[in-house]
């Protein structure tokens, strides 16, 4: 441990930097107020926090608690096994799920949104742009405040809606 106010707790951790806790086997914290509380865990920057193993979590008040998660950025969570978060203010919570951009939320199983609040909430779905929700297995919602509701449905373009299985809309 090295700085002010820095704990090493258990084998192998490295703590440093000002008001850290490397608490698990062969975690790092750095920065402030940082803490690595899963095994193999690293926390970085400000205020983030590790509780999945082998997680990462870097930037402002991140949080990675899924195995193998990564979060970074301002305020991310990273809260499904192998998840990825990004931005500001995302959330990747499901299992190989992805949130890029700014308040977007990946919620299930494979789920990828980007952009600007957008909602990825089916299983393998899709939502890019702005405002966008693609809420159904393997739905595909891209522009800005489309829906793609149906299964394996795509929405495109401005304010269209894909209801229907295996639809498509696109226009404005």
């Amino acid at each position: 441990a090295e700085g002010v106010q820095t704990s090493a707790w258990r084998e192998a951790s490295h703590a440093e930097g000002k008001s850290t806790n490397a608490d698990s086997i062969a975690s790092h914290a750095e920065g402030y107020l940082t803490r690595a509380a899963a095994n193999y865990s690293h926390a970085e920057g400000h205020t983030s926090k590790t509780t999945g193993e082998a997680s990462h979590a870097e930037g402002f008040t991140t949080t990675a608690s899924g195995k193998y998660s990564h979060a970074e950025g301002n305020t991310s969570v990273a809260s499904g096994e192998s998840a990825h978060a990004e931005g500001q203010k995302t959330a990747a919570n499901g299992i190989n799920s992805h949130a890029e951009g700014l308040e977007t939320t990946a919620s299930v199983g494979q789920a990828h949104a980007e952009g600007q609040k957008t909602l990825a909430s089916g299983v393998n779905s899709h939502a890019e742009g702005l405002e966008t929700t693609a809420s159904s297995t393997q739905a595909h919602a891209e522009g800005i405040g489309t829906l793609a509701s149906g299964n394996s449905s795509h929405a495109e373009g401005g304010y269209t809606k894909a209801q229907g299985s295996y639809s498509h809309a696109e226009g404005d």
